[in-house]
């Protein structure tokens, strides 16, 4: 077929020539050879495509069965219009039709009417009801089975389990398997009116052939009804045997489980055959019927040894798989938790029980754990599109931070109440909140020029004043000045925050050797040189640790191992190790701070408050430690907190905290358990290029604000 792709004489002109054909038959009288023909195709094409159903391993293999359904329906129906014009007018319907009404129920009409209405019975009331009945279900249970199957998708996805491609390809399988049992619905209507167009028409062929054989051709009942109830009752057969074999199809196509492992037959007999005791058992029970007096011996007893010789081969089969799987046993791999084997390698709930004990728990590196009721928020299908906002924030921090952050996992919590979610980073809770569906979060950043009606609360990312207001309010809060986002971008920023909070939790060993190798491609002599020859990976992980903890990024990773590798032969101190690779990165650090101007917004510490701190400082690895009182470091911290906030409600621009290089760690430290979003910077990082702007000097007695 892939040949005829691009030629005139392609599939879509076959099938359409071949609706031409359908349309054709239905118009004009055919000659009796050409139907004959036809009615070998029906037949032929119908037993061609019930094989190809019961070799299939997934319904979906054949998903224009719907299609298919309609197209044989419509070519059986018109052959049914061409036979009865011929039956009608020249009381001859060609050899295939004529063998059918003689030689199959021996030309006896009344065999013939019992065996269609026999046929027509099985067919309608059985098989098509039936799978009608399974095709109505499977539609149903598949299409309220979507939302889960779509969240055990996106959680596949973003705990990193499949990557795109395949979750792409599940989606459109699952969206496949819905429009097929659908389409199967609707389509199984088709047979249903098959075979009551079946019965309608051998009526109506019957009774207008005797009418036309007695009143038109002079012939005497008996012999109109033997002539045209003949050839009828062979049409009906013709038609029914086909209609038959596609309802078969249709059942078997419905009926057939997602897990089936090879073809109809081969599924069948595994689970047929799959214990040797059924079949013993059936022998002997066959056996003593052989033996009752009155009853045929023969069938019986063949049946019965049948059976056995069947159980026979199930159990030497059996037992050679269970001496191969001993083979196994030896080498510790399987065993049924009481020293023996289980029949097909299976392990019993216990030994299941006693594996998963061995194992150690998988904990994710982050997970959002949702309530109930924010399950349509990653439900596609409900137009909801939290999991590709999360999916995003993963490219939007390597952008930022310079390292890919592991996949997010998103799952339902039923101990969590319907509006709620929480954030876990490996394993532990570190933030949670609620959300109102269908309303806004108005947003209050402290300028709004009025107030508005909702519900009051706090942005949970930040911690600014907010209001849950319904859609019809949103214009005139964002009039009013307020910030107004939707419940995804609630979550999405309130992740993304705890993302950047926590970067250096997220960031594993085996990121940092990842990224090594990485680095080794473009740049394999600092690499090589450095790891593992001067320091080990797990020393240059705590050195990013570190660094992510401030927020620096990491981007640059060829200029911080170089800088690592300069530096290793005075130290191994991580701590000091990271003040080093700050200095090759203050580009980058003093880049992300700078105003709309380019000019760096700072405030300063006292000289002599400096001077305090520097000789409150004892050598030690980490840097040293930092010796002040408990009540002298919360005077300075609160007040490096008042001038900053008063300093922020003032500008709109970031504001930096500039120090010594000697006391930059130690005031970090100090500064960052109460203010987490103040930068500290050395002055050795600012470049004298970069245009500066001191706005505040403080001191533990007053702070001195510079003119605006």
């Amino acid at each position: 077929m892939a040949m005829l792709k691009g030629k005139i004489f392609n599939a879509d002109v076959l099938f359409a020539f071949f609706v031409g054909a359908v349309l054709f038959i239905l118009l004009f009288p055919l000659p009796t050879s050409l139907l004959s023909m036809f009615l070998v195709v029906n037949i032929s094409l119908s037993l061609m495509l019930m094989l190809i159903v019961f070799y299939l391993k997934k319904a979906l293999e054949i998903s224009a069965f719907p299609t298919i359904l309609l197209t044989f329906t419509m070519f059986r129906l018109a052959l049914n219009v061409a036979s009865t014009k011929l039956i009608l007018m020249d009381a001859n319907a060609g050899s295939v039709i004529d063998a059918f009404g003689k030689f199959v129920v021996g030309n006896n009409y009344i065999i013939g009417a019992v065996v269609f209405l026999i046929l027509v019975v099985i067919n309608f009331v059985v098989i098509v009801k039936g799978s009608t009945r399974i095709a109505e279900v499977a539609a149903r249970f598949t299409l309220d089975a979507m939302p889960g199957k779509q969240m055990s998708i996106d959680s596949d996805l973003n705990a990193g389990i499949i990557d795109d491609v395949e979750a792409k390809r599940r989606r459109k399988e699952i969206n496949d398997e819905a429009e097929f049992y659908g389409a199967m619905d609707g389509a199984s209507k088709f047979v249903t009116g098959d075979a009551v167009a079946g019965i309608i028409i051998t009526v109506i062929n019957v009774l207008g052939g005797i009418a036309i054989g007695v009143f038109q051709m002079k012939m005497d009942v008996v012999e109109a009804l033997q002539t045209y109830t003949v050839l009828t009752i062979g049409d009906g057969l013709v038609s029914q045997i086909p209609a038959l074999l596609i309802s078969v199809s249709a059942g078997m196509l419905v009926a057939k489980t997602s897990n089936e492992e090879g073809g109809t037959g081969a599924h069948l007999f595994a689970q047929f055959l799959r214990r040797h005791e059924p079949l013993f058992l059936s022998s002997i029970m066959l056996m003593v019927l052989a033996i009752l007096p009155g009853f045929p011996f023969v069938p019986f007893a063949m049946l019965s040894v049948a059976c056995f010789m069947a159980g026979m081969f199930v159990y030497k089969h059996n037992k050679a798989e269970t001496e191969e799987l001993a083979l196994a046993l030896a080498g510790g791999q399987l065993s049924d938790g009481k020293g023996g084997l289980l029949p097909g390698g299976e392990m019993s709930e216990k030994e299941k029980r006693k594996e998963e004990d061995k194992q150690l728990p998988k904990i994710s590196p982050m997970t959002l754990e949702i309530g109930f009721s924010l399950v349509p928020l990653v439900d596609p299908d409900q137009e909801g599109d939290l999991v590709d906002r999360i999916s995003l924030i993963r490219r939007q921090i390597k952008e930022e931070m310079g390292f890919l952050i592991p996949p997010i996992s998103i799952q339902d919590n039923i101990e969590l109440g319907n509006n709620e979610y929480r954030i876990l980073v490996r394993g532990l809770e570190r933030t949670r909140g609620a959300i109102h569906m269908g309303s806004h979060l108005a947003i209050n950043p402290g300028d709004v020029t009025g107030q508005i009606e909702g519900v009051k609360t706090f942005d949970p990312a930040f911690g600014f004043n907010a209001v849950w207001i319904n859609s019809g309010r949103v214009d005139a809060a964002e009039r009013m000045g307020y910030t107004v986002v939707d419940a995804s971008s609630v979550i999405t920023t309130h992740v993304t925050k705890v993302v950047k909070d926590y970067a250096a939790e997220l960031l594993s060993r085996q990121d940092v050797s990842n990224m090594l190798e990485q680095v080794r491609e473009s740049s394999t002599a600092v690499v090589s040189e450095l790891v593992p020859g001067q320091l080990s990976i797990g020393v240059v992980h705590r050195v990013l640790q570190h660094l992510l903890d401030e927020k620096v990024p990491i981007h640059d990773m060829p200029a911080i191992l170089e800088t690592l590798s300069d530096f290793s032969s005075q130290t191994r101190d991580p701590v000091l190790l990271c003040e080093f690779a700050r200095q090759s990165l203050k580009g980058h650090i003093v880049s992300r701070h700078l105003g709309d101007d380019h000019t760096l917004y700072s405030m300063t510490l006292d000289p002599m408050l400096e001077d305090e701190i520097q000789k409150s400082v004892s050598n030690g690895s980490g840097g040293g430690i930092l010796s002040l009182q408990p009540e002298k470091a919360f005077e300075i911290t609160e007040k490096i907190k008042n001038v900053y906030e008063k300093l922020s409600s003032q500008i709109d621009y970031d504001i930096v905290l500039l120090v010594s290089p000697l006391i930059r760690l130690h005031v970090s430290r100090m500064v960052q358990r109460k203010i987490h979003d103040l930068p500290v910077l050395s002055y050795a990082e600012v470049s004298d290029d970069i245009p500066l702007k001191v706005l505040a000097s403080v001191s533990v007695k007053n702070e001195r604000l510079a003119a605006a």
